[in-house]
Formats: structure tokens, sequence, C-alpha cells
């Protein structure tokens, strides 16, 4: 009996350590199914690159302004330095090297400090003080060298210029002022619109004068540069100016210096009289060229001669001729089309030197067309196939030879052909027309009927053999 009990008990024991053996297992298997999804995984990477991206940004910003601030404290030191330099010399040793005044400093120089790279640029000039009166102006201040102002600016990898390190000195002479030689000269870049164009590059040199001039500045607010004590020269000064987004125009020396009579001639400067001098500079616009049928289909590797823009001046025969920016001979690619940067603006002519074909026109704006400052035009230039049977009809007022817009043109031969159109802004229209199904032009004798409102009537004849080109002069009736 107490065996009996004794094997039960055991019995018991062992069943009931296996449950809680099942329990643990099963517990545990629970436990090491239950994992991170997908969406848990990416919401996590997406947590940490945001801190982790943030993190670096900042610490590279902290980077870059730590630099650019020990960057700035090395430039004004070489700032201070140089302006120093300039203060210990006599008055009439302060000036630059192809500059006016004339002196030994250098205009631009590169110096090295805490292994970075620094750009200098020293512009000394004479200065003509409102307070006495200006030269040329009310009162007539007939010294127009009162001061020198000397400026030094100092820039680095990543600060432009006029962002940099300025200092800006005043030095006066000792003793009453005077002028020692020379004239004033006064340099207006403005638009054609008269207005002053700021900011503008300005490169003045002349290799005539001792010692030699090499001035690289810009233009104020206004659009203008003084230099007072220009040393007196006729037409020696070369002078360039361009600005981002503008033209670039540079003066030309005079007949037979250059081939033809320049527009812009170098500049002059008398002894002791105030001199100026104007250029104009505008905004450069884009010119896209497209090679087409008349019924808009693309025509690829059109040749053409596109001449226009800035007028540069006149040659010497007769008749004059008219000299431009631009004169080239260029192409349509493959995709039909030709676009031309950085025009100049202006009124532009093209000639067509495709052989095979006909430049009839273009779609508005019509030849010659004018590119006005910073426009971006799209010009389609029209192209008609010699060998096919067509006519063009160019419908065009008597009295003015201005095109006629609106004109019905009827072209019948009796047979299978009798079709009317009606002019567009050119005045012209295309026969076949583009039709579903296709019309198909034999050659041979053709009726031609025109009309228009206010002018009189047109019937004549025309024989069609591969392309031909005609045009109809209406005359306009009399108002009542």
């Amino acid at each position: 009996m107490e065996k009996s009990k004794i094997k039960n008990l055991r019995q018991r024991r062992i069943s009931l350590w296996l449950k809680k053996s099942k329990f643990r297992n099963r517990c545990a298997i629970k436990y090491f199914k239950k994992g991170f999804s997908i969406l848990e995984v990416v919401a996590a990477v997406f947590i940490f690159s945001v801190v982790t991206v943030t993190m670096y940004s900042s610490f590279s910003a902290g980077l870059k302004s730590v630099a650019q601030s020990k960057h700035r404290v090395a430039a004004t030191e070489l700032a201070n330095e140089k302006m120093e330099i300039i203060r210990n010399l006599p008055y009439n040793q302060v000036g630059t090297e192809g500059g006016v005044p004339s002196g030994s400093l250098l205009q631009n120089e590169t110096v090295v400090r805490s292994n970075q790279k620094f750009d200098v640029r020293t512009t000394i000039i004479y200065v003509d003080d409102p307070l006495d009166g200006v030269a040329g102006g009310s009162p007539d201040d007939t010294v127009s060298r009162d001061y020198k102002e000397a400026r030094v600016e100092v820039t680095w990898s990543g600060i432009a210029q006029g962002h940099g390190v300025i200092l800006v000195s005043r030095f006066v002479p000792d003793g009453v002022e005077n002028e020692s030689g020379g004239g004033t000269f006064v340099l207006n870049v403005i638009d054609s619109t008269g207005q002053g164009i700021s900011e503008a590059d300005a490169h003045i040199v002349n290799n005539a004068v001792t010692p030699h001039i090499d001035i690289t500045t810009q233009t104020d607010s206004t659009g203008s540069i003084l230099m007072a004590g220009m040393p007196a020269s006729s037409q020696k000064y070369e002078i360039s100016v361009s600005k981002s987004a503008y033209e670039t125009v540079s003066t030309m020396a005079p007949y037979p210096g250059t081939a033809y009579e320049p527009t812009d001639v170098h500049g002059s400067v008398d002894e002791g009289t105030l001199n100026s001098k104007s250029i104009i500079l505008d905004k450069v616009g884009t010119i896209n060229i497209v090679s087409e049928d008349l019924n808009g289909n693309l025509i690829p590797n059109m040749h053409f001669h596109i001449q226009g823009g800035r007028i540069l001046g006149m040659t010497k025969d007769v008749p004059q001729q008219t000299v431009y920016s631009c004169e080239q001979d260029l192409s349509t690619g493959l995709d039909s089309t030709k676009q031309l940067e950085n025009m100049s603006p202006g009124n532009y002519v093209v000639n067509f030197t495709e052989s095979g074909y006909t430049l009839v026109g273009t779609e508005a704006p019509l030849l010659p067309f004018s590119l006005a400052p910073g426009q971006d035009l799209s010009v389609s230039l029209l192209i008609v196939n010699n060998l096919l049977n067509s006519l063009i009809v160019n419908v065009k007022n008597s009295a003015t030879t201005e095109m006629i817009k609106g004109a019905s043109v009827h072209i019948y031969n009796g047979t299978d052909f009798d079709q009317t159109l009606m002019t567009g802004d050119s005045g012209r229209v295309y026969f076949p027309p583009n039709l579903d199904p296709p019309v198909v032009m034999t050659g041979g004798l053709y009726n031609i009927e025109i009309s228009a409102p206010g002018y009189g009537s047109y019937s004549g004849t025309v024989t069609i053999d591969k392309l031909v080109q005609t045009t109809i002069p209406l005359t306009l009736l009399p108002q009542t």
C-alpha cells in the first residue's frame, strides 16, 4: 500500500513537472516568435537617419562658420597690413602699377596666410570732392584732384568680390592742392533706354602713355566711372565693359586701324578738361531656330546664314555696308532645331544656303526679325522642296508693298484641282494645302482668282512646273 502511494505521488510530480515544462516552452516559443515588423524597422532607420543628418549638418555648418571666421580674421590683418604700407608712403608715391595715379603698389596679388590663399585688390584713385565744386560743374573746380582714395579688398575661396574685408582710406597732399597735368575721364555705361548699368566690369588699357595704364574697375550705382589725372591721349584708351547676362563691348581703333568705321572708338583724354564717353550695354537674348515645311513637318539638317545683332560699324565702301556682331553659317540638327545663346539684341536677317530647298519666309516674327534685350525668341524657317509641283502666292498692297492679310486665293485647273486658301500675317499661301487625304498638284496651267476686303480683285493664270513663286499686287480701293 505504501509503495503504491509513493508510486502515485511520483507519477503526479512527474506529470506536474511535464506540464510546467510544456508551459515554459510555449512561453519561450511565444517570446522568441515576437519581433520587429518591417514598418517598425523602416521607421527606426528613418528616425536614426534624420537625427544623424541633422547632427552632421549642424556639425559641418559649425566647422564652416569657424573656418570662415578664422579666414576673416586673417583677411582683416592682411588688409590692415596693406593699408599701413600705403600710409607710410609719400603722397606722390601713393599709386598702383598700371593705374592712375601711378605707383609701385600691385593692383592684384595673391597672398598665402594660415594655409589659405587670399586675393588682395588695391585700388587708388583721385577724388574731386564736391565740397569745393567739381570739374565742369557749378561752381567749376579747376583742380579736379583734391585727394587720393585708397581701397584695399581681401577675398578668399567662397567669398565673392564685394563681400570680403574692405578698408578705405583718404590721403591728402601736403599744402595746397594742385593740378599736375592730365584730364578727368568719365565713362558712362548705359542700356538702350538710357538707364545706367551699375556694377558693370570695365577694363581700361592705354599702352601709348608712360607708364602704361591697365585698370580694372566697376561702375557705380549710376553706371558711371570717374577717373581724374588721366594722361592726355587721343583715341588710345582701349575700353572693354561687361556684366553677367549682358553683352561684352570693346572699343576699337579708328579707321584704318580697324577695317571699318567703328561705332565704339577708343576713348580720348584732353589735357586739363573733362572728357566723357558712353557705351551702350544691353542684356543678351536667345534665338531658337526651327526648320520646317509649310505644313508644319520638321526638316532636319538645313543650312542657313544669319547676320545681325549689335552694329559694330560701317564699311568705307560705296555704298556703305553695316558690320554686325553676328555673322555665321549654321545648320539645324537632326532634331531640326538650332539654339543661339548670348545673342546681342538688334535686327537679324536669315539667308538660306541649303541646295534643293527654298526658304520662303518665317512664321511670326517675319523676316527680318528683331531680338529685344533679354528676349527668348523662337523663329520657324519655312522651307519648300524645289522639286515638288507647288505654288507660293504672295499678296501685297501695290502702293505700299505691305503684305495683305485675309486675302482669298482661289487656284483651280478645271479638272482635278480646285482649292481656296486665306493669307495670314505674312500675306502668303502655299498650294497644295495640307489635307487628309493628301492633295496632289500636277504640272500645267492653273487659274488664279484673288480678292480682299477694300481691294480690287485679281484674276490670271500661272504655269506650274516644280516650285513656282509669284507675287500679286492688289490696288486699294478709294474710301467712299
